[in-house]
């Protein structure tokens, strides 16, 4: 009798062992199937789609809109720089602007220009299209920056095209000035005369 009841409490007991080893183990399986499969269900929808460009656009715009301003402020950096570096290169006193400016049609196609300051050459410069066609618009090239000292001097320019009928023209003209205190500027001037049906020169000191 005894050994019956003892062989059955010890197939009970392990009945219930067995029953607690397997309990567990499904409920962890289902823990961890649970996400895997919300994850599966989860898709890009053409709503959420067009909110993630639209965030990338206004991204980028912001950034394009950064580097402009970058720019700008680059560029305004490097006038000041420039500005800087002629007051230190070419103080007021003895600073020498020459300009060029070109009103022609068909007697002058300019070429090139050399420049000369008491009979030293300063300056050489060849034209472009690009920069003819500035200049016939009302441009004005700084052909030279430099420094002079106060007194005489005499600049002259030789100036190198093709005149009417497509002829080479070589011309030159010659100023002779008094460098005072403050800055000096000259300008070169080629124009038209309808009346001689040729281009003048002219050098003449603001």
């Amino acid at each position: 009798m005894r050994a019956g009841l003892l062989s059955l409490v010890l197939s009970a007991g392990s009945h219930a062992f067995a029953s607690e080893d397997v309990a567990p183990q499904g409920q962890g399986s289902a823990g961890v199937g649970a996400p895997a499969a919300a994850l599966d269900q989860i898709i890009e929808t053409p709503m959420s789609v067009r909110k993630s460009r639209e965030r990338a656009q206004r991204a980028v715009n912001e950034l394009s809109r950064d580097i402009q301003d970058l720019k700008q402020s680059v560029v305004v950096l490097n006038k000041d720089l420039r500005v800087l570096e002629e007051d230190l290169l070419f103080p007021a006193n003895t600073r020498f602007h020459v300009f060029l400016s070109l009103n022609v049609g068909e007697f002058f196609h300019l070429e090139g220009v050399e420049l000369r300051l008491d009979n030293e050459t300063i300056a050489s410069y060849l034209y472009s299209e690009e920069e003819r066609s500035a200049l016939a618009k009302g441009g004005m090239h700084r052909l030279h920056l430099g420094n002079i000292s106060a007194g005489e001097h005499t600049l002259s320019a030789f100036f190198i095209g093709q005149g009417p009928n497509g002829r080479e023209y070589k011309r030159g003209s010659s100023l002779r000035f008094t460098k005072a205190q403050g800055p000096k500027y000259v300008e070169l001037s080629i124009a038209d005369s309808e009346a001689r049906q040729q281009p003048e020169f002219s050098v003449r000191e603001w």
